[in-house]
């Protein structure tokens, strides 16, 4: 698409195990350096990193930066987003510091996955999709675990305004479901890793029956779930390790939903509200 991914250290440092060598030596390099990396010339680079200029070039292709001067840009927004918050790094597990100092680390790491998923939003994109569930005979959504909740989030909000949703917990049954999906249908499969092995199976039999597959997943150059898909939304998340569960990343999930609907809400007003009032009033005996 063209358009540069936010979050360039964090894209770095998540894709660190699946570059070359001479590739990940640099990749470190600029980790380690990101500021002085604003200064340096490709050849700079390629000599401080004890490396080439051609790997220098071959990381920000495998990386999908367009050049070298784009790859500064990204540097400086990632460096004044820290200096602006100079918070204390992400730690879920720390007996020993504050729980307001948790929650603090815990709404900042909230913050850049908004930030940067938000970014990565293409409105082509969105448009795109929104064509074909407008047209859809059927639209089928799944995730596993943590990602089967914005899974099941989205195929709420998407029945309240009218399409024809199916939102699968089951593996056994999805796979069943998926081999009667044809071209005039669309799935929207979630995976934060974009590796979870039913969701990947899953994939593999929609692209045989011809469905159009929409993604929600990171962003990383080998992601098997985002070859396979027709359209990407990338999550910005980075979970901490060990962790309680998924937290920024199912709330990034999450919000490329809220995004997509707010597109759909958007498109065909008339027809919006008068799904909302109906949901809303057929609900209503259900309030105390």
């Amino acid at each position: 698409m063209g358009v540069p991914i936010a979050g360039v250290l964090e894209r770095i440092e998540s894709n660190l195990d699946l570059l070359t060598g001479s590739e990940a030596k640099i990749a470190q390099w600029i980790l380690e350096n990101p500021e002085t990396v604003l200064r340096l010339t490709v050849r700079d680079l390629a000599r401080e990193s004890n490396s080439s200029q051609a790997a220098v070039i071959r990381l920000l292709r495998t990386l999908k930066i367009d050049g070298y001067s784009t790859l500064k840009v990204l540097l400086t927004a990632d460096l004044v987003r820290q200096e602006q918050r100079s918070s204390p790094e992400y730690t879920e597990i720390n007996p020993g510091a504050s729980f307001d100092s948790q929650l603090q680390s815990f709404a900042h790491a909230a913050e850049d996955s908004i930030y940067q998923t938000i970014n990565n939003l293409n409105e082509a994109d969105l448009a795109r999709v929104s064509e074909r569930l407008r047209s859809a005979h059927h639209v089928f959504l799944f995730g596993m675990a943590a990602s089967h909740i914005a899974a099941e989030d989205l195929a709420q909000k998407l029945t309240r305004l009218g399409f024809p949703v199916t939102c699968w917990r089951d593996i056994h049954l999805a796979v069943m479901a998926s081999a009667l999906l044809g071209s005039e249908d669309v799935a929207v499969l979630v995976s934060f890793s974009g590796a979870t092995r039913e969701v990947l199976e899953l994939a593999t039999e929609l692209r045989e029956r011809e469905a159009f597959i929409v993604a929600i997943t990171q962003y990383r150059p080998k992601n098997r779930l985002a070859e396979l898909a027709d359209v990407v939304f990338h999550v910005s998340a980075q979970e901490p390790t060990p962790r309680i569960g998924a937290t920024t990343s199912v709330l990034a999930s999450l919000l490329i939903g809220d995004a997509l609907m707010l597109w759909l809400a958007n498109q065909d007003a008339t027809r919006t509200l008068r799904h909302l009032k109906a949901t809303e009033e057929a609900i209503r005996q259900h309030r105390v």
